[in-house]
């Protein structure tokens, strides 16, 4: 009986980490970090609460210090302070979130189902925040939209991110045996992606999505070892009857599509820019020429050299924090990957859970590569490192198998 009430309040205090988790991805009030940290003091609190400090965790901690010493956005006042240690946070209470409930239990399909609500977690709550501001952008006939819950200016590039993650889900879920409701809400969540990317005008969730399509549909091809050329053929006539429907107006997408931001940035208007047109590579090339110029941080190439972010988790870390909060998480990055490997090859694991691991590591660490994350979007690393960690146990879980 002893047993039973222990595991109800242990899946009581997971439901609230969850929670708080949730509304930490979905941005609540523009306060992730006060969700994290309350989703941290729950985790640590719960009763008989199992916890594995390993080498990904420690280098997290190293990384969060750098920050805390070298970078002054996260020097003035203890709140600023605390949230540098989010990541760590993120990454342990994904890690051992389920090991108080795990004790004695070596069904991994439980343990994936597990690992997967992670994931959904993140990604419907980050997409839920996109949908929001979708709502308040709506018949916009220009790029200057605001960000639902302050009301202020947000980039689009901004406002894409907080797609990515749903962007990989429903890639995953569209090539893998993932159940009709399931593909269902992929389809529908990509069509409101795509329908608010005309406003916004961006490029960048074109390409995410192109990417994780592609990616999830060889990766599923050589899983199953499917030939590629039917699918290709099947490709082609989709696209020959999309060219189709699109030359004939068909309910009035050329129209709508014709009227939209995108097709005024990129195609129409006085000033057309060019798809391929973008200063970002050359604010990269700046970075690394003056990369040794300082190593200790202090946003010194971005306010005295360049004038812009690098665009770029690592380049902009470097800048903000120094060359140690680089080789941090540049460290980290790398043992992300090895897990994600690891995962792929575990005959253990389930191809479903494998398709949509591979996918959203894929496109997240794009998204990495396009964006100041650190001072724009940290909420995103979190989410990694929360799903990261998640995967870890994962890992750890399928070991155990007899």
């Amino acid at each position: 009986m002893q047993g039973k009430i222990k595991f109800t309040v242990g899946n009581l205090f997971t439901a609230a980490v969850l929670l708080m988790m949730f509304l930490g991805a979905i941005d609540f009030i523009n306060r992730f970090f006060v969700f994290v940290f309350v989703a941290a003091i729950l985790f640590f609190i719960t009763p008989s609460r199992k916890i594995v400090f390993d080498a990904s965790f420690f280098v997290l901690l190293a990384f969060s210090v750098s920050l805390m010493v070298f970078d002054s956005d996260y020097q003035s006042g203890i709140l600023n302070i605390l949230k540098a240690f989010v990541f760590p946070l993120c990454y342990i209470v994904g890690r051992c979130l389920y090991l108080n409930l795990d004790s004695g239990n070596n069904d991994l399909i439980a343990h994936e189902k597990r690992m997967s609500k992670v994931v959904y977690i993140v990604a419907i709550g980050s997409f839920g925040h996109f949908i929001l501001n979708m709502l308040v952008n709506l018949g916009r006939t220009d790029r200057d939209v605001i960000e639902f819950w302050s009301r202020k200016d947000l980039s689009a590039t901004g406002q894409a991110a907080f797609a990515c993650i749903m962007i990989a889900v429903s890639a995953a879920a569209l090539f893998s045996k993932s159940g009709i409701l399931k593909k269902v809400f992929a389809i529908i969540s990509l069509a409101i992606i795509v329908a608010y990317n005309f406003i916004l005008a961006g490029r960048t969730i074109f390409v995410l999505i192109a990417i994780a399509l592609v990616f999830a549909y060889f990766f599923r091809a050589y899983y199953h070892k499917i030939r590629i050329w039917k699918t290709v053929l099947i490709f082609v006539v989709i696209v020959a009857l999309l060219f189709l429907l699109y030359s004939i107006d068909f309910l009035n997408i050329k129209t709508l599509f014709e009227q939209s931001n995108f097709y005024e940035r990129f195609f129409s208007g006085d000033y057309t820019q060019e798809i391929d047109e973008d200063s970002r590579l050359e604010y990269k090339l700046y970075y690394i020429e003056h990369f040794f110029d300082h190593m200790l941080g202090g946003n010194k190439i971005q306010n005295d050299i360049v004038g812009h972010h690098a665009h770029d988790l690592y380049l902009d870390t470097y800048d903000d924090a120094g060359i140690f909060a680089l080789l941090a998480i540049v460290a980290y990055i790398i043992m992300s990957l090895y897990r994600a490997i690891k995962c792929a090859r575990n005959r253990k694991i389930s191809f479903q859970t494998k398709q949509m691991i591979l996918c959203v590591v894929l496109i997240l660490n794009i998204q990495f590569w396009l964006e100041p994350i650190i001072q724009g979007m940290p909420w995103l690393l979190a989410s990694y490192c929360f799903i990261d960690g998640a995967l870890g146990n994962l890992l750890t879980k399928s070991k155990d198998q007899l």
